[in-house]
């Protein structure tokens, strides 16, 4: 008997798939009716999205995660990636533009993802736990991300301090020089704060 959760995971890949394809290949899925905006505002951010190249984004990890729901390979990944999809969508449908059926549809699909995500709660323990570590890193100060941008008071060395600002300086470039308008000044912002904390720490390290 299939289970009640298999049956949730087939369903959001069965609604994906068909949606994400008829973006892509409108000719050959005409009868699957993609998102027909009615709000004045809403049109022109999903214009602008597809003009930029976002949306084909947003459409191609819709496509992959529901291939993945429906092979059940990969099927916790897939829910994660999906997710950030679906919430600006349901966003946009409600808050935006304010069709009835669309602000029924997409926050639907959105708790879909979301009930899913907690069915396979276990998958995410990793990233859920308190002062997790990534590949490559140890819990000595210096050696993760946490002890050189976010405790500003660790015993990280000066030579770690020293590696640690080089991506950062090269994120504060990039920043400047390459992202436009408003964009720009908050990357910028978001950087102070490890940035405050890297520099704690190499003032604390120059004392030993």
């Amino acid at each position: 008997m299939i289970r009640p959760v298999d049956m949730l995971r087939i369903a959001l890949g069965a609604i994906t798939v068909p949606t994400a394809l008829a973006y892509f290949l409108p000719d050959l899925l005409p009868w699957v009716r993609t998102a027909q905006w009615q709000g004045a505002m809403a049109t022109r951010l999903m214009g602008q999205l597809d003009a930029s190249g976002l949306l084909a984004v947003a459409k191609f990890i819709q496509l992959a995660g529901g291939i993945a729901l429906l092979l059940n390979r990969a099927v916790p990944f897939a829910l994660a990636a999906m997710v950030a999809v679906n919430v600006c969508g349901a966003f946009v449908a409600a808050l935006i533009d304010g069709g009835v059926l669309l602000s029924l549809l997409a926050p639907a699909v959105l708790a879909l993802n979301v009930v899913l995500m907690l069915a396979y709660l276990p998958a995410y323990r990793g990233v859920l736990a308190l002062r997790a570590l990534a590949d490559g890193e140890s819990a000595q100060p210096g050696e993760n991300y946490e002890s050189l941008f976010v405790i500003p008071l660790s015993r990280a060395s000066r030579k770690a301090c020293l590696i640690a600002a080089l991506p950062l300086i090269g994120a504060a470039w990039f920043f400047w020089q390459v992202v436009p308008g408003l964009n720009s000044l908050t990357g910028l912002i978001v950087l102070v704060l490890p940035a405050l904390a890297l520099l704690a720490n190499f003032g604390r390290a120059r004392g030993r």
